[in-house]
């Protein structure tokens, strides 16, 4: 194992946060589990994250942050600094929320919340965390994004249309930062029984659907199919999240793929991104900017 590092992780109250969360603190690292409202919806959560005991000299430290906040992403941030001699060395983006539901239905101010959750709130993480490690010259930065950040799922459009952005804004980090040693790496998860699902935002204008005749009550089609999925003997068993996690953390600086895929079936998803990798490096290099890439690390893992 490395030494222990102090990782901060944002959506840390259930699925794929609570996971990473555990799995980080059992492997002996100091994990700093940020959740929004601690001290009331959360209560629970975070007092069993407390309760938490590991062998090995790891840790959960429950702390607050609403990512859609920037004042509450700083303070969070400086309260975990505090107490971390100063220094994150690793950040995982994993608070999000998902959409179930015809496009048209949604409003702008939900689509305005889910990007400021799903996209803006992993950038003000990065923007929080990144000074420290640009000082040092080490890092790693990763984004949980899904399976479909690279298809689409009718009725489930703007949840994937946040995970495309968030594919693009942490691409374009991992070419800004690892020329200075930080290393920005994206999971991609296909589907897995978790209650992220249970938890999706739905649309606000129902008025919309009787349009659709047939369309109408699509989303409980999708979210049937979704049930079949995860019912199959082959569904994935969501730890295999939190241990892509570990595994890149506990690589090299360096060596890190850009985007691991974590699904039983990955072939499309590792064609799509196979595909992205090659025009890539086709546009910075005819830009010049072929330094940027880090050959070593580049490709998919699964």
């Amino acid at each position: 194992m490395t030494k222990p590092l102090n990782i901060l992780i944002t959506g840390s109250n259930s699925g794929f946060g609570r996971l990473t969360t555990e799995t980080l603190a059992r492997r002996g690292h100091r994990v700093f589990a940020s959740m929004r409202d601690l001290e009331t919806r959360n209560a629970g959560a975070a007092a069993k994250m407390r309760a938490f005991k590991v062998e090995g000299g790891g840790s959960i430290v429950p702390v607050e942050i609403d990512v859609t906040s920037d004042a509450s992403v700083e303070h969070g941030v400086n309260s975990v600094l505090e107490q971390a001699d100063g220094r994150i060395d690793v950040a995982v983006n994993n608070a999000g929320v998902a959409t179930l539901g015809l496009e048209e239905g949604f409003t702008s101010a939900q689509i305005e919340s889910l990007f400021n959750l799903n996209v803006f709130g992993q950038h003000r993480v990065n923007r929080a965390v990144l000074p420290g490690m640009r000082a040092r010259g080490e890092g790693v930065i990763v984004h949980i994004t899904s399976c479909i950040g690279r298809m689409v799922v009718p009725a489930m459009g703007l949840y994937c249309a946040s995970k495309y952005a968030l594919e693009a804004l942490a691409e374009a980090y991992h070419y800004e930062l690892a020329p200075l040693g930080i290393d920005v790496v994206i999971v991609q998860p296909g589907a897995f029984p978790t209650s992220f699902a249970n938890k999706s935002m739905l649309p606000g204008d129902r008025s919309r659907a009787p349009g659709y005749g047939p369309l109408a009550g699509f989303e409980q089609q999708i979210a049937a199919s979704m049930e079949g999925m995860l019912a199959a003997p082959d569904a994935g068993d969501p730890q295999q999240v939190a241990d892509a996690v570990l595994r890149l953390i506990e690589t090299p600086t360096g060596q890190r793929p850009l985007r691991t895929i974590v699904d039983a079936h990955p072939q499309a998803v590792e064609a799509i991104n196979h595909a992205s990798e090659q025009a890539q490096a086709g546009l910075l290099g005819a830009m010049q900017l072929g330094f940027m890439i880090q050959t070593s690390a580049r490709g998919q893992a699964s």
